[in-house]
């Protein structure tokens, strides 16, 4: 260690440092304790404020992550995390500003050499001692046998080995734990390969260092400690941030999330679903490993300050010794002083009762019996060999083959076949049409129960085989530019082997007939599957039953389809969303304005002329009605109760660009009309009523942008990620 001054003795209860060496692991255990807590602090403010944004609404229909309820106990855990570390960086600094020198807290050594300016002790007489220092001294004997150097938790207490292997023991199993849990969710080999890394070295280090280092016992548990420690880091903030980082380009802070564009990116979704399980607590042990971590990493520390000694450049070689503790005090010190001297002398004859283990690498341990330096070798043998299996692990997953239909593949431990979380079935990259046997082929090749995304891309004739329902944990299934053969009742989409889906997507398909398949329309229909989106489809009717299928509630969007009007089966389900923009849909009945719990509502492109005037009983719910692109000019009275509760929204209600009613409300704000151009009547809406004192209600009610003209579905993301290249 660069800037280290040599021990005389090899059993040197002290890590002796030149002072710039010194001050260097000053700052670095300083920043430790920041860098940690800033992360804690961090963390606790975030689930503090997740459960009211955007992100969360993502996060929790993803299922990614611990409910809202829960983020409290997160926040205030986190919090005390935080709190501790940086009240070990304040005694760091405020002791040493105190000592106007670089000292690990503002109270003094035990030994009292470590300050050019030693402390003062006041002298005083037993005789007359007051209960008040009786207490004192009281206090000040249990901390130091507790907490002190070598108290029962010191870094040369008789307990550090005990206390050190439980500590190290548990930290291993949860850091093998996250590594595992890693080749699962992280596709990044480097970062994977890092991280396992660290864990074996982490593993193999106490045999290395016992082995190099022989009887220089300070310096033994100095590496050990500084192993720990990195380790620990990485395994509490390191990983996460590196997740983190990655995505902060792409997070919208107005939005207090990610733009909805993203989350039909097949690639992005997919990786944010698997990586942010290693970012959010997903469980309650989940939030224990962090905090044993962020503990360890105080214990670990606190050892560390515990260890290091400045000692002048040119200061001679040093060792502990009851005589050099003498001649550091008077004879008029405080009794609890001398009573410091005189456990440091038996300390320094302890070693004559050691006995030789392992070629006399564990004689200077402190152990005194020949079973206790036993025990600590064969704990040492042991971690050595976790490495080995661990490391083991990893080089057989990471010998798995590349598949080209796994486009995000992870290498998990211990497992027969490829796995990969985004799989992509292109017929035409793997030179296939899609019958039964093609598929089933390609789908045979890789663990199907990993896969997190499955899509299904330019299959000229697809069959989807009865093997689909050995994908149990996909959360998402896409198809873009194929035509569907068969997709029949025994390959159907289920509850009972699809439990995790939650959005079925068919883009620019080719259905038999116009219809359903039934593959999609199953009595066991997945209890999460709330978003089916057909965007450019054939679909040109949809069975009348189909609201005992899908679940109630859901969101339908059949855009740019061949249907004429709005099924009343899907008014049945009760959709929180509808779309059907862009169909060749003429007519609309006064029951689409009258679903109670639809709140969002797209209509653009369609030809229609007008609205219905009937509508009796308008969606409390209803928030947004797109009509961009429409012949729409005017609106009836039963539209105001929407204007009228939505005058104090940010967003105007609704979308109206490209059409008639923008075009005139265009001219009159413009100054070329005065009117629109239908006369004044009472069954006409307030939006219709064109004078100044009105303008700012009709503006904050319509809002003629042209961007809003588009299908929810982003096909022109689509196209440039999925189009044949």
């Amino acid at each position: 260690m660069g800037g280290s001054s040599k021990t005389s003795a090899p059993s040197s209860q002290y890590v002796d440092l030149s002072p710039w060496s010194y001050a260097w692991w000053w700052f670095i255990l300083l920043a430790v304790h920041l860098v940690t807590g800033g992360y804690n602090a961090a963390f606790a403010l975030f689930y503090y404020e997740l459960k009211d944004t955007y992100l969360y609404r993502t996060l929790e229909y993803s299922r990614i992550g611990m409910l809202a309820k829960d983020h409290p106990t997160i926040t205030v855990v986190n919090a005390l995390m935080a709190s501790m570390h940086g009240g070990c960086a304040l005694l760091m600094v405020g002791g040493s500003l105190w000592r106007r020198e670089l000292v690990f807290s503002l109270v003094a050594p035990e030994n009292g050499e470590n300050s050019s300016t030693r402390t003062k002790v006041q002298a005083f007489d037993d005789r007359v001692s007051s209960r008040l220092e009786s207490m004192k001294r009281h206090t000040s004997q249990v901390y130091s046998r507790v907490w002190g150097r070598r108290g029962f938790l010191g870094v040369n207490g008789r307990s550090f080995h005990a206390i050190l292997l439980g500590r190290e023991l548990l930290e291993t199993l949860l850091q093998t734990i996250q590594a595992y849990r890693m080749s699962w969710y992280l596709p990044r080999m480097l970062l994977n390969r890092f991280y396992l890394f660290l864990l074996v070295l982490n593993c193999w280090s106490s045999v290395f260092i016992y082995s190099l280092l022989k009887r220089d016992e300070a310096r033994k548990r100095f590496y050990c400690l500084v192993s720990d420690c990195i380790i620990d880091l990485v395994s509490s903030i390191g990983i996460p941030l590196i997740v983190v980082i990655s995505y902060i380009g792409d997070y919208d802070s107005e939005l207090k999330g990610f733009q909805l564009e993203y989350w039909y990116d097949d690639v992005w979704s997919a990786r944010v679903l698997n990586e942010f399980q290693m970012v959010l607590v997903v469980s309650w042990s989940d939030l224990i490993s962090r905090t044993v971590f962020s503990i360890g990493l105080i214990a670990t520390t606190t050892n560390l300050k515990e260890l290091l000694r400045k000692v002048p450049v040119k200061g001679s070689k040093r060792r502990v010794s009851a005589a050099d503790n003498a001649m550091a005090f008077n004879k008029s010190k405080k009794m609890e002083v001398i009573h410091q001297i005189r456990s440091t002398v038996r300390l320094t004859r302890e070693p004559s009762k050691l006995v030789k283990v392992g070629s006399g690498n564990y004689t200077g341990t402190g152990l005194r019996t020949r079973r206790e330096q036993n025990l600590l070798f064969l704990a040492h043998i042991v971690f050595g060999a976790w490495g080995v299996v661990v490391l083991g692990l990893h080089i057989q997953a990471s010998v798995q083959p590349e598949l080209p239909q796994c486009a995000l593949q992870v290498r998990p431990w211990a497992v027969t076949e490829p796995a990969c979380y985004l799989a992509i079935l292109d017929c035409y990259h793997l030179g296939i049409s899609g019958k039964k046997a093609e598929v089933q082929a390609k789908w045979s090749e890789f663990d199907r129960s990993t896969v997190v995304t499955l899509a299904i891309r330019h299959c000229t004739a697809l069959e989807v085989p009865d093997s689909i329902a050995d994908f149990h944990l996909t959360t998402g299934i896409k198809l873009y530019n194929s035509t569907i053969y068969e997709w029949g009742a025994s390959a159907a989409v289920t509850n009972t082997n699809h439990p995790a889906l939650i959005w079925l997507y068919f883009v620019r398909v080719h259905l038999p007939d116009g219809r359903l398949p039934e593959g999609i329309m199953s009595t066991d229909f997945p209890t999460n599957l709330y978003d089916l989106e057909f965007t450019y489809t054939n679909v040109r009717e949809v069975p009348d039953d189909l609201d005992t299928k899908w679940l109630i509630g859901t969101t339908v969007y059949f855009e740019y389809s061949e249907l004429t009007s709005i099924p009343s089966v899907i008014l049945r389900l009760d959709p929180y969303s509808i779309s059907f923009t862009g169909s060749p849909i003429t007519e609309l009945s006064p029951e689409v304005f009258e679903v109670p719990d639809l709140v969002y509502m797209y209509l653009g492109s369609i030809p229609i002329q007008d609205l219905p005037p009937d509508v009796t009983n308008l969606s409390p719910a209803l928030g947004y009605l797109y009509l961009t692109d429409t012949n729409v000019s005017f609106f009836w009275s039963w539209i105001d109760p929407l204007v009228e509760k939505t005058l104090g929204w940010p967003r105007a209600p609704l979308l109206m660009g490209g059409s008639k009613y923008c075009a005139e409300l265009e001219k009159i704000t413009r100054g070329e009309s005065t009117t629109f151009s239908v006369p004044p009547s009472p069954g006409y809406s307030i939006l219709m009523d064109a004078s100044e004192e009105n303008r700012d209600t009709v503006l904050h009610t319509a809002n003629c942008d042209m961007e809003n003209a588009v299908p929810v579905y982003p096909i022109d993301l689509e196209d440039r990620v999925s189009a044949l290249q």
